[in-house]
């Protein structure tokens, strides 16, 4: 089945408003926050954002043993508080996942609450299972820094 395009899904809801959480994806100040995998000693390394469709990202976390990981990307699609759709890819070439696109739509549900959902679309499959990982984390950290709280309820869709 090559050449097939697979996905990865995730999604949370989220107790904050769709506009603060878009924001929180596309402020460098806001990413500094969250954009790491939620184990200990994983730091973000520093967000460039040129928010604007063709637009250059530049997102930068270290591991516990001090190694950047950096992800690059350009933005397709700017919907403020209803949808971002951007390339992704590894800087380092070892880590290449090749022709990615992430979607991330943000769904009002009520009562000042947000569903949250990431779909990375990928030619190739065999990456899937670390980027579900990623993005599990990268929502639960979101949730613990724009809601101000880890005890939350959510859910969260496998891909």
């Amino acid at each position: 089945m090559s050449g097939v395009p697979r996905s990865v899904r995730v999604s949370r809801v989220i107790r904050a408003p769709a506009d603060q959480l878009f924001r929180a994806w596309t402020d460098p100040q806001e990413l500094q926050h969250w954009w790491h995998l939620d184990e200990n000693g994983w730091e973000c390394a520093g967000a460039v954002v040129d928010l604007r469709v063709g637009g250059e990202y530049r997102l930068a976390m270290t591991d516990p043993d001090g190694r950047t990981h950096v992800a690059i990307g350009v933005y397709r699609e700017i919907q403020p508080g209803v949808r971002l759709a951007f390339t992704w890819d590894w800087e380092n070439p070892a880590s290449r996942v090749g022709n990615t696109v992430v979607t991330v739509e943000f769904r009002d549900v009520g009562d000042d609450h947000t569903e949250v959902t990431v779909t990375h679309r990928f030619e190739d499959g065999t990456r899937i299972g670390m980027h579900e990982r990623g993005w599990t984390d990268l929502l639960r950290l979101l949730e613990r820094c724009t809601a101000g709280s880890s005890r939350a309820e959510s859910t969260e869709a496998p891909g």
